[in-house]
């Protein structure tokens, strides 16, 4: 590892080497959470500088919301864009509708999650989030690249170099085809009304790909994954060669009418259909594109790797949590990006590149977005749940799934006992509790489980402390009982990332403090643990 010994010694906690959307994530919720003096490099000089396409999940947007973006991304994402934008596919915008893949973006979500589907480019989300990390206390070095690294059974150490200055440091830290991406200015807001200003696939002779316009019609892109005949050297490899005059051939096949335009940029890259083998080496994590690269629901899978890892890494770095909690994460996350790889594959054929598919080919059945985004579960050993319960199936209508160990917290409005006179309690989202440390909803009838959490925090054992709420004997919370499988004197513990725990449906009188210390000790191997993790703060 060449210059290690001669740079000067940097020590973190966490070092996380690329500050885009995931990278920063990572940086603002490990911040949230706690963990100080981490630090986060990225070679380019700013956050990003082309729009690329992002649409927003609603599950990203839980956690953005829990970050406090969720108002300012909105703001942002309806300045440009109309949020009741669908998802369509053309012959070219001047010529015949083939079909649509989703009318409205967000039609039906208000029912199963707190926040909506939201079109906004990386370009404007990216300078939001990085003011909200740094706010958070985070450390981001632009302008910084990987050089080398190495870990051992006691960290890892890195070279960084400053690309700006050539100054190194040495930082040891505990723990399917290419396409083109044209950029451009154009009059095309009579092809755009209504719906039509969302994601436009355009199918044709000449050219197969897809537009993302702002609102008016007067500015975006389109990616262009197909060109010429079909089966042609072209067709598979549109990006290769390409020039500003080809460019401009292929924006005019797919807007099908003589239009004025001016091209600002155009840009090729390569679509990757891919999931890395595993999650960890050692002290090494791996997130975002570094796992599941282009193809993944863009930076959604990503964003939710951070929210996945952060509160894990900060539990063992506090001593609250053993070393093999963080192996959860690979067993939870692995799997969900195989199955999203797997149903992006499935779309990239049906919207984009028909002409891929094989009659031999094994392609699954198509999942609803919704299933997709708000309805994987997880099995793990920070789980009480040792296989899924949907038939053996990853996901499942979170419409009408019960939340149970493995599952997120599903979206109902809950209403909460006043302890002080005078303060209204009104029904609000559950997510308004979660995202800060584990969490205990109780019933009207579960008064013994709020008793035995408060004892539990006031032990001051190697357990993190436990947020607890009790709901009202309103009936407004007949939902949360019915989506939680619970019953009035029944509970449920959600972890911080709003992923069910543990739940029991009704009161155990007898075991209610062992019940809490027991499921909490198994969840994050703490108690047998404890030794060793406190070896590992003082390695560092």
């Amino acid at each position: 590892m060449s210059g290690i010994a001669e740079a000067p010694l940097v020590r973190t906690p966490v070092l996380i080497i690329g500050s885009s959307m995931v990278g920063m994530t990572l940086s603002a919720l490990l911040a949230k959470h706690g963990v100080e003096k981490c630090i986060t490099v990225e070679k380019h000089s700013s956050t990003a500088i082309h729009p690329r396409a992002a649409l927003f999940h609603p599950r990203t947007m839980q956690i953005c919301r829990e970050l406090g973006l969720y108002e300012r991304m909105k703001a942002a994402s309806y300045e440009y864009y109309d949020e009741y934008a669908g998802v369509h596919n053309v012959e070219s915008l001047a010529s015949k509708r083939l079909g649509t893949w989703m009318k409205d973006i967000n039609e039906g979500l208000e029912d199963i999650s707190p926040t909506s589907r939201m079109f906004l480019t990386q370009q404007m989300f990216e300078p939001l989030l990085r003011e909200q990390a740094e706010k958070n206390g985070a450390d981001l070095r632009f302008s910084t690249e990987l050089v080398d690294f190495r870990q051992d059974e006691k960290c890892v150490s890195a070279i960084l170099r400053d690309t700006a200055t050539g100054a190194m440091q040495n930082v040891p830290a505990q723990g399917i085809s290419y396409s083109v991406t044209i950029y451009f200015k154009a009059d095309l807001g009579r092809f755009v009304r209504g719906s039509m200003n969302g994601v436009i696939y355009v199918n044709n002779e000449h050219v197969r790909g897809f537009f993302r316009l702002d609102k008016t019609g007067t500015e975006g892109f389109l990616v262009v994954n197909k060109a010429g005949a079909r089966g042609t050297d072209e067709s598979r490899f549109p990006a290769r060669d390409i020039t500003r005059e080809r460019a401009a051939e292929l924006l005019t096949a797919a807007i099908g009418a003589d239009v004025d335009f001016e091209i600002t940029l155009f840009s090729p890259w390569r679509a990757v259909c891919d999931v890395a083998d595993r999650f960890i080496e050692n002290r090494i994590l791996l997130a975002g594109d570094a796992v599941t690269p282009n193809g993944g629901f863009g930076g959604n899978t990503g964003l939710q790797d951070a929210h996945n890892i952060v509160w894990k890494l900060a539990l063992v770095l506090q001593c609250h949590a053993g070393p093999k909690l963080i192996q959860s994460y690979e067993e939870e996350r692995w799997p969900v990006a195989k199955k999203t790889i797997d149903q992006v594959f499935k779309r990239y054929l049906l919207r984009t590149d028909p002409e891929l598919r094989q009659p031999d080919m094994l392609v699954e059945e198509e999942v609803p977005d919704s299933h997709l985004e708000l309805g994987f579960q997880y099995v793990s050993r920070a789980l009480t749940n040792k296989t899924l319960p949907n038939d053996g199936h990853i996901t499942s209508d979170p419409a009408i799934a019960k939340a149970v160990a493995g599952s997120m917290s599903h979206h109902v409005l809950v209403q909460e006992t006043s302890a002080v006179a005078g303060v209204d309690y009104r029904p609000h989202p559950i997510a308004d509790l979660l995202g800060h440390s584990f969490v205990l909803v109780c019933g009207h009838g579960g008064s013994s489980w709020v008793q035995a959490a408060r004892r539990l925090n006031m032990q001051k054992k190697a357990l993190p402390d436990v947020a607890i709420h009790q709901l009202s004997s309103d009936p407004c919370n007949q939902r949360f009982y019915n989506r939680y499988a619970l019953s009035p004197s029944g509970c449920v513990l959600v972890r911080p990332d709003g992923f069910v725990a543990w739940s029991q449906h009704s009161l155990d009188l007898q075991d209610a403090d062992r019940i809490l210390v027991t499921v909490l000790a198994q969840r994050l191997k703490c108690i047998v643990e404890q030794t060793l993790c406190l070896e590992d703060r003082a390695r560092l």
